[in-house]
């Protein structure tokens, strides 16, 4: 059911003026990958905290002496680092939008908190109609960002995760 959902989102991001179909869908997949980096942060703790040393894969750049029972494992690693880096580009990237404030709490909503778009217009007091209007208008407006931060190259290298 949740695949048929996500299905028809895509559809409603067809082509639209002076933004093709792959921009949006690129522009979607930017936004998107903060929920997914929040995931990977999540499994990472779990691991960390659970499974111990277990967890962790065999490092190569570990010297001879280290082992892992000498790692620290509530210091972040280099890939939670990046991760939260590129969470926090997501983030950025969202407030920095030049639209209204309507488009960019539904974004905020919608990608860093993972609320659903009907949710989104129950709390914006709009309906779900609208709210998946502006929900098209932001993608649109992230694109064309994508598109000036980006230059000439495709926006989809720009995809952090």
């Amino acid at each position: 059911m949740y695949e048929k959902k996500r299905e028809e989102e895509r559809e409603s991001l067809r082509y639209s003026g002076d933004v093709s179909a792959e921009e949006l869908r690129a522009a979607e997949e930017y936004l998107s990958s903060y929920r997914h980096g929040a995931r990977m942060l999540d499994c990472m703790r779990y691991g960390k905290q659970f499974m111990g040393s277990e967890f962790l894969p065999e490092d190569p750049l570990l010297q001879w002496s280290e082992t892992y029972d000498d790692l620290e494992y509530d210091k972040p690693d280099a890939d939670e680092s990046i991760i939260r880096a590129r969470m926090y580009g997501v983030r950025q990237f969202i407030s920095e939008l030049k639209c209204d404030s309507n488009t960019r709490l539904l974004l905020y909503w919608h990608y860093i908190r993972g609320v659903s778009v009907t949710r989104c217009a129950e709390m914006m007091d709009i309906s779900r109609a609208g709210a998946f209007r502006v929900r098209k208008r932001a993608l649109e407006t992230a694109a064309k960002a994508l598109r000036k931060v980006k230059g000439s190259a495709s926006i989809l290298d720009l995809l952090p995760l």
